[in-house]
């Protein structure tokens, strides 16, 4: 009996970190993790980088890396392709998604649909599990069911029409069961993503403003972000609310970046300012680069938003 209950809670807790997407502050730089459909958007032919470190100060903490390329047609086809691990402790999360979208405009309107099919697969590290017995029953019983794929399948749309931005999107929609071992209860719960932005052009300077909304199992988080580019150089701030049953507290985001047409690179650093017992109230970094192999795409107006974000 200890035994099963050892593994229920082992099973439990390597559920419980892979159940959550992680939540990135800069949108441009894990686009596909929000909305397969704006995979493009910024350019023709582009290849995207991403690091990200939570809790760095805490053993075992999670840290998330991502590269994403992409190639658009003229016909308005677009192809991508994204390379995702995570790891959290003695777990890991890998992903490898290939993404088509499509480009329609007539005069001020457009609109983005895209799609993903990927391989996820989820493993648990036995070299860093405690085990004193290395032919542990339990043990084994991981070593047996680890990795565990499945396949995984994204959609959304985007519309544009002067200076409005609405987008919507469902990540993992066939809620793939990547629990180890396999629980019929574990499946992957699909994460429902709505975007509202603005953009605001002058000479020299550009503005833009994005609500995103998250929801994914019993958690959902609202994020506000303000965003101004002065010719290469982007700031912004962002406010993020959690709602639901796990009690996290909001936290505050600043991004800093340098665009030129070929390039960019981009930092956002996020801080838990609520949490007055300080104990996971760590910070998050997150890093990004991007190299435009074509340039920026600066015709269209979704085009011209995307590259104020960060």
């Amino acid at each position: 009996m200890k035994k099963c209950a050892l593994l229920l809670i082992l099973v439990g807790l390597t559920a419980f970190s892979m159940a959550q997407d992680p939540l990135f502050t800069q949108k441009t730089g894990n686009i596909n993790h929000f909305n397969p459909a704006l995979v493009g958007a910024q350019s023709d032919f582009g290849v995207q980088l991403n690091y990200r470190n939570q809790w760095p100060t805490l053993p075992l903490n999670p840290i998330t890396s991502s590269l994403l390329t992409n190639y658009n047609l003229k016909n308005g086809l677009g192809f991508g392709l994204e390379v995702k691990s995570e790891s959290v402790g003695s777990t890991r999360s890998d992903a490898l998604k290939a993404n088509i979208s499509h480009a329609f405009s007539k005069n001020s309107f457009e609109i983005k649909t895209g799609a993903n099919i990927g391989i996820l697969q989820n493993s648990i590290d036995v070299t860093k599990l405690n085990f004193r017995d290395p032919n542990d029953p339990i043990l084994n019983e991981i070593k047996e069911h680890s990795p565990t794929k499945r396949v995984s399948i994204d959609i959304g749309v985007a519309s544009y029409y002067k200076g409005f931005l609405l987008a919507m999107s469902a990540l993992q929609v066939n809620e793939p069961n990547l629990d180890i071992p396999q629980n019929p209860a574990g499946s992957l719960i699909p994460r429902l993503v709505g975007n509202l932005a603005y953009l605001k052009e002058f000479d020299n300077i550009a503005l833009a403003g994005m609500a995103t909304f998250q929801h994914q199992n019993v958690s959902s988080v609202l994020e506000t972000q303000v965003f101004g580019q002065y010719k290469f150089v982007k700031l912004g701030v962002g406010y993020h609310q959690r709602f639901g049953s796990f009690g996290n507290s909001d936290f505050f985001s600043a991004v800093l970046g340098i665009q030129f047409d070929k390039f960019s690179v981009g930092y956002s650093y996020d801080e838990d300012v609520f949490n007055s017992s300080r104990v996971s109230s760590t910070g998050t970094h997150q890093a990004t680069a991007a190299w435009y192999i074509k340039g920026l795409n600066k015709e269209r107006g979704m085009s011209r938003l995307m590259n104020v974000l960060l």
